[in-house]
């Protein structure tokens, strides 16, 4: 019996060790929370502001998923939206109070629009998709933040090959802190 308390032990040891070099303070993977996946077929191209409303959004308007996600795999044999939002809720860890925050995307497109606690913070456009939002001046450091992300489909804009390859967020999406001097 003591062996195997011994050897539980060890174990547990050996996976703690295993896993606390490969966390980085300073990284805040958003693909681990829950988001919503949401085809916004009222939306027009030019309407920014979820048909549903902010707070239909906020409360988990959509599908359940985890990112990396595509639209159409999460919707299959359904006619196509030209609108998706996806949604995610988080709150950023105590020991981040009043550094700079970056959100890093990959893999999102075709066109991109990002909102946080409802403001316009960055957009994109064109296949791939990677870039980087400086969010310092509108993230909440003290309670949940919101994240919308619209990924829209202009007709005309999208190949066929894209289409089928797939439009949403196909890569990683991450806040990274800096401190401030």
């Amino acid at each position: 019996m003591r062996y195997l308390q011994y050897s539980f032990l060890i174990i547990l040891f050996a996976l703690a060790t295993a896993c606390s070099h490969k966390f980085d303070s300073n990284v805040l993977d958003l693909a681990f929370y829950q988001w919503n996946l949401w085809p916004d077929r009222a939306a027009t191209m030019d309407e920014l502001v979820p048909s549903c409303g902010w707070d239909e959004l906020h409360r988990g308007t959509g599908k359940l998923i985890r990112i990396p996600a595509l639209a159409q795999d999460h919707f299959p044999g359904e006619s196509r939206a030209d609108v998706y939002w996806y949604h995610c809720r988080f709150t950023l860890p105590e020991d981040w109070d009043e550094r700079e925050v970056t959100l890093r995307f990959e893999g999102v497109g075709p066109v991109t629009e990002v909102y946080l606690n409802q403001d316009q913070v960055g957009s994109h456009q064109g296949e791939g998709g990677d870039f980087e939002i400086d969010v310092s001046d509108v993230i909440y450091y003290t309670r949940d933040n919101h994240l919308a992300v619209r990924i829209s489909m202009p007709d005309g804009s999208v190949s066929d090959d894209y289409n089928s390859n797939g439009a949403g967020v196909a890569g990683t999406v991450i806040a990274q802190s800096k401190k401030v001097p």
